[in-house]
């Protein structure tokens, strides 16, 4: 699979990395096995610098209804997305298209990218 999923329990953190061409369908494969993992609280960073995807909206959108179909949709923690400054509009649409419900944004540094993460993400005890 193209995109690799690295899991810090002790970080309360979800780091995946996108490596060469993905297709919607990876992505939606990703968005399910996370859903199934129970860790919709984690903050969330995913680097797009080494990969590309191509999506259509109505995919997208499809994904982030997934997402939100979750009954524990309202504990999702922050999502941060790294691009390549000369791409990354699909990142940027999933961000718009689901800021409402947490906090998510679109980064051009790791770094950055972990600050805002560390910053905005709540632990709840009761969460785990």
């Amino acid at each position: 699979m193209p995109i690799h999923i690295e899991i810090s329990d002790l970080d309360r953190l979800v780091l995946a990395v996108v490596l060469g061409d993905v297709t919607p369908d990876d992505i939606a494969e990703v968005a399910r096995e996370f859903v199934k993992s129970g860790r919709q609280h984690y903050g969330k960073i995913i680097d797009t610098t080494a990969g590309n995807a191509v999506v259509d909206e109505n995919r997208l959108a499809a994904i982030a209804a997934f997402m939100r179909a979750d009954p524990k949709a309202g504990s999702r923690g922050p999502l941060a997305f790294v691009v390549d400054a000369k791409r990354g509009e699909i990142a940027q649409k999933f961000a718009d298209m689901t800021a409402d419900e947490r906090p998510a944004k679109v980064f051009h540094s790791l770094r950055a990218a972990r600050a805002w993460v560390r910053e905005n993400t709540k632990v709840d005890p009761n969460l785990g």
